[in-house]
């Protein structure tokens, strides 16, 4: 055990070493979308910009968020944008406190009755609106669930056990993909194994 550089991520201070590959390559693209000018610098202008196309506040306001003063946060380079490095880093402290997404398959697996990937929405949003929330946070919303929900749910697709019985009538119930649901939330854009299963 020599090698102190394992495949494992390591727990270090540095955010962007929890990071896995697939998704810092992601955060580097779109790093290279917001930097219109291609010169290495996003400014307060190209995230306006996109903010814009997006539909979203773009307010002065709503760019501190981004581009706080150089006092303290995020650094600024002398234009006023910030470089590559210090994007990266900002993103990944962001990403830093969310779980791994082992734990969130595992955690909504619990759920999953014909190891589908699918897990009934009335089931999952009774079990969070009764759940008692974590010391310090709040519980979640009927609402709030159901924008979480919203991009990864649809009618149960008929599983192998569901076919083996006759395909039945009465499971076509609003789902929730939660395997989709965790290869967005984690980076891997659905091209996870555990994503495909």
């Amino acid at each position: 055990m020599q090698n102190s550089t394992s495949s494992s991520k390591p727990r270090t201070g540095d955010p962007l070493s929890r990071i896995p590959p697939q998704q810092l390559h992601t955060m580097r693209e779109s790093f290279a979308v917001l930097d219109r000018s291609n010169t290495g610098t996003v400014t307060p202008a190209d995230v306006s910009d996109m903010l814009n196309q997006l539909g979203l506040d773009s307010a002065p306001s709503s760019l501190a968020a981004f581009f706080p003063s150089s006092t303290g946060g995020i650094t600024s380079t002398s234009g006023g944008g910030i470089n590559l490095a210090t994007y990266l880093n900002s993103l990944a402290s962001s990403l830093a406190p969310l779980s791994d997404p082992t734990e969130l398959l595992a955690a909504f697996s619990a759920f999953d009755n014909d190891d589908s990937g699918q897990i009934a929405i009335d089931e999952l949003r009774d079990a969070l609106v009764h759940t008692a929330p974590e010391p310090g946070e709040e519980r979640l919303s009927e609402r709030e669930i159901d924008s979480v929900v919203e991009g990864f749910s649809g009618r149960r697709a008929f599983g192998k056990s569901q076919l083996a019985k006759g395909g039945g009538s009465g499971g076509r119930e609003e789902v929730f993909r939660y395997r989709e649901f965790v290869a967005a939330v984690s980076g891997n854009g659905g091209s996870s194994e555990e994503a495909r299963v």
